[in-house]
């Protein structure tokens, strides 16, 4: 089992995105993706971003200031597992890949946007799958992360980095938050938005850290034959 960082552009990354429950309206801010492989077969994928802006069950757990911008410090060391998709029937193996995960991403956080990650978030939506199973987030709580709560509605981010609800989805999404010990919040970040130079630098380190495309299309070959 391991994990290969990629584009969010990738192929492969796109088939299993497609597939996933919830649409893919694009992501803002920070974030990190990779094809989950099992042996020599891509078998789904995850990825990380940066954290929901408004969530009380999620601040009342990490204790988040009420202040806006001292909130906004906060939230860059938390992490949001946005997307996990997993197309392969072995038993446990998505709590296994979520351990897996978070010590990777813990890593590839810190190196490429200098954050130490002090926790984690994601949000499940209930509903009774086509196998009669009801997804309700037991991979998370298997992997020791606490259901916080419950909401409703898909967040997203207008134009001006302002999180929006979006009503349409009826079914209820389940809060699931997870504290690393020893780890603080962030209090301090320089984000790279407005700053060319900063821009241009984290590309760099990011596409250094970037698995090369050819390398995966081999390994899926190999396995193949």
């Amino acid at each position: 089992m391991r994990l290969e960082l990629v584009k969010s552009s990738n192929p492969l990354y796109q088939k299993f995105r497609r597939s996933h429950y919830i649409p893919d309206r694009g992501t803002m801010g920070q974030q990190l993706q990779y094809l989950i492989f099992y042996g020599s077969e891509v078998v789904g994928i995850i990825g990380g971003a940066s954290a929901v802006f408004a969530n009380q069950a999620r601040d009342e757990f990490f204790g988040l200031a009420e202040e806006a911008e001292v909130k906004i410090q906060q939230l860059n060391s938390i992490v949001n597992n946005n997307v996990f998709r997993l197309e392969y029937p072995a038993p446990n193996l998505a709590t296994i890949v979520l351990s897996i995960w978070r010590k990777r991403i813990m890593e590839d956080w810190e190196k490429l946007y200098g954050v130490p990650i002090a926790g984690f978030e994601t949000f499940v939506v209930e509903e009774r799958l086509w196998n009669g199973k009801t997804r309700n987030g037991a991979c998370y709580r298997a992997d020791n992360w606490e259901m916080v709560g419950i909401t409703r509605g898909y967040g997203k981010t207008n134009a001006r980095g302002r999180e929006i609800k979006d009503k349409t989805l009826r079914s209820k999404k389940l809060v699931y938050c997870l504290r690393i010990k020893g780890r603080e919040l962030c209090d301090s970040y320089a984000a790279a938005w407005n700053d060319l130079d900063l821009k241009r630098d984290l590309r760099k380190r990011r596409d250094q850290m970037l698995s090369d495309p050819l390398d995966i299309v081999l390994d899926v070959i190999r396995g193949e034959t």
